[in-house]
């Protein structure tokens, strides 16, 4: 399966019990309600088998991108089918808990102008009908995927992430993630491990691999591991760029795929959300409606003002948002903490733009 028929077929359990036709949330008197997720245990895996056969066909399709693959990512897997596997269980996908739902709600509530506010219910009153939202939740470094479902907000599942190792921030050239509500308004694809980011580290410094676009050969960058820091960090495989009322597009702040999955679930990035490159490819995918799970938005020409896009809160709780970052992981030794800020960057297609 490629990866267009994969935008195609990657719905059916994962959208849980949407109906087809549900109502949107309307800003009333009363609270959202929020369900458990519909999806089994099965489904789930279903989910990321479905995920990691795209990525693969998409390499193995190429002789020298899967010759690179194999020796790369895959190693002892040389069939199609170890590979997905081998892909499959790097996945961080998983059914929320009801415990686990119960203390997100909780921990959403914050102070504001003397009154509570839930950035939880916040973002709920911003899903369309029948459409889908990601909320970041930064003190347990996890995204929740959240459905519209009949005036209900499913939980259908989550996925570690990795924040900054900097202290959370709005301002730009702060390498902090910046917290509050953003939309999508770009999204760029790759193949599993290439390079979505424009560094100055590129040239001389990571793989070059001749891979067929659009039936034309070209040379592109790809890592050399997608769990180990023998490299910088780079946005790969999938980048959606987050905008918001104070992050505006130059800043450069992208949801993404990394080759540094072996820091997720603790603070690593340089203010991106980084994702395991499996899970951020399952969101380019569409429920069993043809549903996007995450639709790309627009913005006029100054940048200021959207339209569309998939809403995405960044939240972390009080006592958390005042704390220090996340000590460093022993895989940082190869790949000092400095250099994360210098790291995740703008895909191309943004001209005269930099990011973080």
């Amino acid at each position: 399966m490629d990866r267009r028929e994969f935008l195609k077929r990657t719905g059916g359990a994962l959208a849980g019990a949407l109906s087809n036709t549900l109502p949107s949330l309307a800003r009333a008197s009363d609270e959202p309600t929020y369900l458990e997720s519909a999806l089994t245990p099965k489904e789930l895996e279903q989910h990321k088998t479905r995920s990691a056969e795209a990525l693969v066909a998409d390499v193995w399709s190429d002789e020298q991108m899967r010759a690179f693959a194999l020796s790369h990512f895959f190693h002892d897997a040389q069939t199609p089918e170890a590979a997905q596997e081998k892909l499959k269980h790097s996945s961080t996908m998983a059914i929320p808990s009801a415990t686990e739902l119960q203390e997100l709600q909780q921990r959403s509530v914050y102070a504001e102008r003397g009154r509570n506010t839930s950035a939880l219910d916040e973002l709920a009153f911003q899903i369309p009908e029948g459409k889908y939202g990601l909320y970041v939740d930064g003190d347990t470094q996890k995204l929740y995927l959240l459905g519209n479902r009949t005036g209900t907000l499913e939980f259908v599942a989550s996925f570690l992430t990795s924040t900054s190792a900097k202290e959370w921030s709005n301002k730009p050239d702060s390498y902090g993630t910046p917290l509050g509500l953003h939309r999508i308004v770009h999204h760029r694809a790759g193949k599993l491990g290439q390079i979505l980011s424009r560094t100055m580290e590129l040239e001389g410094h990571f793989p070059k691999v001749t891979v067929e676009v659009g039936g034309e050969a070209r040379q592109e960058y790809f890592v050399r591991t997608l769990n180990h820091a023998i490299d910088p960090a780079v946005i790969i495989t999938d980048a959606f760029a987050l905008w918001g009322p104070t992050t505006p597009l130059e800043r450069g702040v992208f949801l993404h795929g990394t080759n540094h999955e072996d820091t997720l679930g603790a603070r690593y990035s340089g203010g991106c959300v980084r994702m395991a490159n499996v899970d951020v490819h399952l969101l380019t995918g569409t429920d069993e409606r043809g549903v996007p799970f995450v639709e790309v938005g627009a913005l006029d020409k100054s940048g200021k003002s959207g339209r569309g896009g998939t809403p995405v809160m960044i939240h972390v709780s009080p006592g958390e948002k005042s704390g220090r970052p996340a000590s460093s992981k022993p895989a940082w030794d190869a790949n000092p903490p400095r250099e994360a800020s210098q790291q995740d960057r703008l895909p191309p297609g943004f001209k005269d733009v930099t990011g973080e």
